[in-house]
């Protein structure tokens, strides 16, 4: 899991409207509706105004990010959810969540980012809702998987769980990993192509889906390219920007709306 920074994560709060009015332009709809899409139920089968929520601070290995507990809080009180950060940290924040009702309690160390259901007892993972959440947010943005070329660079645990997704749907991948090991198991597994040349791999693509910390120059990128990236942290420059049709890309919001509608569903 990629350690967040306080700087890549400034002023997250402020901006999720805007980040819905991007997300509308690129993929035809808002955060909270790519979550529900990325869940597989509807706000008619799950009202996320019954849900409350706890954001609990760790300060364990590498300590607190700021503004990492008040952007989740943000991020599920967009979608409309009661939310609050508790003003204890670790195993008294903890005692403090449950203690208050909450029915979600969302917390993370530097191993493990977690919502978990207080209801059912189960809880839904960061590495796997984000890859979740971003092939859901590539399908509308392409509008057919099914035989599409994807470049997936990077296998590691984003990208395991994306590359899973994405040759369910018929998706054609080719793998691109520093890893070879990694590499080569995706291919055992999932039976995809494997390219060693990062620059050959995505000069020859028009789909990208960026689960890796790699820097991309813009020189590489083909005119028109749809690209998701959950990769931190980011990977382009203003001229691949300018090359890249649709651009996928937050450093929290689409993961922490698919853990909350996830963890929610459990009750459902």
């Amino acid at each position: 899991m990629t350690r967040l920074t306080a700087e890549m994560i400034d002023g997250l709060p402020y901006s999720l409207t805007e980040y819905d009015e991007q997300l509308k332009k690129s993929i035809g709809c808002t955060l909270k509706a790519l979550a529900y899409d990325a869940v597989g139920v509807g706000p008619d089968e799950l009202d996320t105004k019954e849900f409350s929520v706890g954001v609990v601070p760790v300060t364990s290995g590498k300590g607190i990010i700021g503004g990492f507990c008040s952007s989740v809080c943000a991020i599920t009180k967009h979608l409309g959810m009661q939310s609050h950060v508790t003003d204890g940290y670790d195993v008294h924040g903890l005692t403090q969540a449950i203690e208050s009702g909450c029915d979600i309690i969302f917390t993370a160390d530097d191993n493990v980012f977690v919502a978990i259901n207080m209801r059912k007892r189960k809880f839904s993972e960061n590495a796997h809702c984000t890859a979740l959440g971003y092939c859901v947010a590539l399908e509308k943005a392409v509008g057919e998987l099914h035989g599409a070329e994807v470049l997936l660079i990077g296998a590691g645990r984003v990208g395991s769980f994306a590359l899973d997704f994405l040759t369910r749907k018929g998706a054609e991948v080719t793998v691109v990993d520093i890893n070879r090991d990694r590499a080569m198991k995706a291919r055992k597994r999932f039976g995809v192509k494997i390219e060693e040349n990062l620059e050959r791999a995505v000069r020859d693509a028009d789909i990208i889906y960026n689960a890796s910390p790699a820097r991309i120059p813009g020189e590489w990128i083909n005119p028109g390219a749809i690209v998701a990236s959950p990769g931190m942290p980011y990977s382009f420059d203003s001229e691949g920007e300018r090359k890249i049709k649709i651009l996928i890309h937050d450093p929290l919001q689409i993961g922490v709306a698919v853990m909350a509608l996830q963890s929610a569903k459990f009750s459902i």
